[in-house]
């Protein structure tokens, strides 16, 4: 058994927002957009770096992330975000949270993008 408590769950594109906001400075702190680079290219939230889920050796690009660093994930719709976060609960990732509707919640939301 873990000899740590994992910090997972799906939350809202206002919550993640504000989870944005005051981790800022943290470098702890990672924003994973899960879309195709192309739809990532289009526009993403500010500070986020791409994975792309369907991409060319994803699993591998999983296993080199920090496992003890705090995540925020999204993918277009929040489905494939979900799955995701179940993926790194599995392989003992610390925190990590899933933004309800992902891209497009966000966008719902007019929670701002960059291009």
């Amino acid at each position: 058994m873990s000899q740590f408590k994992q910090i997972m769950g799906t939350i809202t594109p206002q919550d993640a927002f504000d989870l944005i906001k005051s981790n800022k400075n943290n470098s702890n702190f990672v924003i994973l957009d899960i879309r195709p680079y192309d739809e990532f290219e289009e526009d993403h939230i500010a500070g986020a770096m791409n994975l792309d889920y369907d991409g060319h050796e994803f699993q591998k690009k999983v296993e080199q992330l920090d496992k003890n660093k705090d995540y925020v994930i999204y993918c277009r719709s929040g489905v494939r975000g979900g799955y995701f976060l179940e993926k790194m609960r599995d392989s003992g990732f610390k925190t990590s949270y899933n933004i309800l509707g992902g891209y497009q919640g966000w966008k719902i939301s007019r929670l701002p993008l960059v291009k």
